[in-house]
């Protein structure tokens, strides 16, 4: 007979063999045969930009110009001039510009001398030079608003060489950047930095009493270079921005003879026709700041023979497409008597538009009597 069947087993029965899982290379068909990348929309794009750059740059000479220059296609940033060799400034250990990047970024008003004895503690005297550069550079040139914060905070440290060596950094850095002033005439943004060294240079000179080294920045020169050569755009807000600082000063207030000497040359380029609104406007928000009426300033006679190019963006854009007309019309017609591309009014010695505002004659309205005043003129003894 056959035995009890065997008692049943309490194990679980065993699981059925799982099939083997394809690898991503058993995955991979014949279609996946690896095919070379296509260039990426961020490489065109770069790409696209550099030859416009290039382009820009062999339509505009001065572009190119000076070693580190903005270019067109954006290659450069103002950043990168104010990182160039002449300012080279050995760098402290990167836990020292970290600490002193984050002294920075919560300085105040109100902890302004907790925050100095902390800097104190980490700056050494070897790396004063670093941290006027990056006090120049990387903080006064964008954060208007903390100039002031800035140079109590430096006061605070007690290092009165240290404040001598910010101003030359400043010095320097308006250098570099003035060498590609071509550029700034087209670039808002490197005139905004401009005018913010501008003006911090006009806090930490003028408006503590203390001189501005006109062999480092001659502002009557530079201002009539700018003037002859259509730079006036990037030169003259610059030139505003560093008078500002008289506002706070007992010494240069007028009437100290070099800050008169600066604004009649200031009210006499605004008295230039056709300059542009807003090279005007400049002029006049620097009286206002300085609560002294444009019209009783007197006026230089500097610009007297000086005449801006005809295509200055310095003009207003009427007038250098008068220009343009005007020069069409001279050459299609020489020896021709014309009044120019600014009207009738009163030619500079060398057959040039009118020099200033006061020399341009008025229209009365009636072409008659404009007749009458050119024979007038052409009359001798006239």
């Amino acid at each position: 007979l056959p035995g009890p069947p065997p008692p049943p087993s309490s194990a679980p029965p065993e699981a059925a063999p799982l099939a083997p899982t394809a690898s991503p290379q058993t995955l991979r068909s014949s279609s996946d045969v690896p095919v070379p990348p296509s260039p990426s929309a961020k490489a065109v794009s770069a790409a696209a930009s550099a030859s416009a750059g290039a382009a820009a740059a062999a339509a505009n000479p001065a572009a190119a110009a000076v070693g580190g220059a903005l270019m067109f296609g954006g290659a450069h940033t103002v950043d990168s001039l104010l990182n160039d060799p002449e300012l080279s400034i050995e760098k402290p250990p990167v836990w020292v510009c970290d600490s002193t990047a984050a002294i920075f970024n919560s300085l105040v008003k109100d902890n302004i001398e907790q925050k100095a004895e902390e800097l104190a503690g980490i700056i050494q005297a070897e790396h004063h030079p670093w941290l006027a550069y990056y006090l120049v550079k990387n903080r006064a040139s964008k954060e208007v608003n903390f100039h002031g914060t800035y140079i109590e905070f430096f006061e605070k440290l007690k290092q009165p060489r240290l404040l001598e060596m910010v101003t030359n950094m400043t010095y320097d850095c308006l250098r570099v950047l003035l060498k590609s002033v071509d550029q700034a005439v087209v670039s808002t943004s490197h005139r905004t930095v401009l005018k913010n060294l501008g003006y911090w240079l006009g806090q930490i000179t003028l408006a503590r009493n203390k001189p501005l080294k006109s062999k480092q920045m001659d502002l009557k020169n530079a201002l009539l270079d700018a003037y002859e050569n259509g730079r006036l755009t990037a030169v003259l807000p610059l030139v505003c921005k560093v008078l500002e600082g008289v506002q706070k000063s007992k010494v240069y207030k007028l009437p100290n003879p070099w800050t008169t000497a600066i604004m009649s040359l200031l009210a006499e380029i605004h008295d230039v026709p056709n300059l542009r609104t807003n090279l005007m406007f400049e002029v006049e928000v620097l009286c206002k700041h300085l609560d002294i009426k444009i019209s009783d300033l007197k006026r230089s006679e500097l610009l007297v023979g000086k005449r801006p190019p005809p295509n200055s963006n310095d003009l207003s854009s009427a007038a250098r497409q008068s220009a343009a007309e005007g020069a069409k019309a001279d050459s299609a017609a020489p020896g021709a008597p014309g009044a120019g591309a600014f009207g009738a009014g009163k030619a500079s010695a060398d057959g040039g538009p009118p020099l200033l505002r006061s020399e341009a004659a008025a229209w009365s309205g009636s072409m008659d009597a404009q007749k009458d005043d050119d024979a007038s003129r052409a009359a001798p003894g006239a």
